[in-house]
């Protein structure tokens, strides 16, 4: 009998539901929580915490719009007060001192769009990865429009079009998105279609990765789950990569084949091995520093680590929603589930069919879907 696939939740603390937004897309701050990025503790090391704890407040249910706009304007003049902020920034202050122009410009963007140029990726060097998020966003938000209007045949009609989108629909889901009679009969088959949607950037990032690098091929399909080899997951897997980038063939060799000895427990090396505890990123970095190999920050093990963290969410996803199902739902109600996108019975499946295709279909339109997302930017999403 082969072993049985265990996911552990990705983030820490306990389960909660990620906030949606489209009928595709997370909310960024759902990814920034998974690299390990707080929004919070970034305030709080600037020294605004105490806005930010104030803004939160005050946008909670009811909020007060002038002193919401007042504590916002606030915290805007103090992130622009040492260097030089991001255009979006001086934007947003802009908007909020009433520019319509500039409040126009704020409303056109995706909150995808809205976190990279925060970070200060602009349109012009967006590559695979954010292109293919940007559009999830852009296009799950007016196909949902399109549903919540009544005009199902007209969003059906528009998903099979799109260029992206259509990549997500097999015959029995078209069928079923003719036949949703509201949104929540529409969450399960689109919660389906999104995660197949993460499969595809995770591809657009694995293809971004490696041509960066020059390396002959992608990077993270090792990463992935397979029937190959029973009960592995995305921790366990990336265990198998950190010890052929050092060269290693054993746990201890992790340890004892290294410059020097890093400050690591080896019952760490043994719990992250078996894929019962994914490592943080000192644990990482130790191991690569002891082994000489810390001199590049984006190393293609760094990458990895992360990529391994998305496998993570999408298999834990995939098995929470299959198994809630069979245990406690209606299949009729749920379907796809409990099987898998495009009918596969399993993570392992889906993953091993959907993967290769997502990789193939991002060589081949990736450019063209870059050059899409770059053109959509700051035009109206509804």
């Amino acid at each position: 009998m082969s072993k049985q696939l265990s996911i552990r939740y990705p983030f820490e603390g306990h389960p909660a539901p990620l906030q949606v937004v489209g009928l595709f897309s997370f909310l960024p701050d759902a990814y920034l929580k998974l690299f390990g990025m707080s929004v919070q503790a970034s305030f709080d090391d600037a020294g605004l915490g105490h806005l930010y704890r104030r803004l939160t407040r005050k946008t909670q249910n009811p909020p007060n719009e002038k002193r919401v706009m007042k504590t916002l304007n606030e915290l805007l003049s103090k992130l622009g007060e040492p260097g030089d902020p991001p255009a979006f920034l001086a934007d947003l202050k802009l908007a909020i001192d009433g520019c319509e122009q500039a409040k126009q410009r704020i409303d056109n963007l995706t909150f995808v769009e809205t976190a990279l140029l925060s970070f200060g990726t602009k349109p012009h060097s967006w590559q695979r990865r954010h292109s293919h998020l940007v559009l999830l966003e852009r296009s799950g938000r007016y196909a949902q429009h399109l549903f919540a209007t009544g005009d199902s045949s007209g969003a059906v009609d528009y998903i099979s079009a799109h260029p992206l989108l259509k990549a997500l629909l097999w015959p029995e889901a078209v069928e079923a998105l003719h036949k949703a009679s509201d949104m929540d009969a529409l969450r399960p088959l689109t919660s389906a279609m999104s995660l197949d949607a993460h499969l595809g950037w995770l591809a657009a990032w694995d293809l971004d990765s490696a041509e960066k690098r020059g390396l002959p091929a992608p990077q993270f399909a090792n990463l992935i789950p397979s029937k190959t080899q029973p009960g592995r997951n995305p921790t366990s897997l990336l265990f198998d990569e950190l010890k052929r980038r050092l060269g290693v063939t054993s746990v201890a060799d992790v340890l004892d084949k290294g410059q020097s000895v890093p400050d690591v427990e080896i019952g760490t090396l043994y719990r992250w091995s078996s894929g019962k505890n994914f490592p943080d990123t000192g644990t990482v970095s130790a191991l690569m520093a002891a082994h000489g190999l810390d001199k590049d920050p984006e190393d293609i093990l760094y990458q990895q680590y992360g990529a391994a963290k998305v496998v993570n969410l999408i298999a834990y996803m995939c098995q929470t929603i299959a198994t809630k199902t069979r245990e406690h739902g209606e299949p009729s109600a749920f379907w796809p589930w409990p099987a898998y996108p495009f009918g596969h019975s399993d993570f392992e499946s889906w993953a091993a069919a959907r993967y290769p295709f997502w990789l193939d279909f991002q060589r081949e339109n990736g450019a063209a879907l870059t050059k899409l997302a770059r053109t959509a930017h700051g035009t109206k999403i509804l």
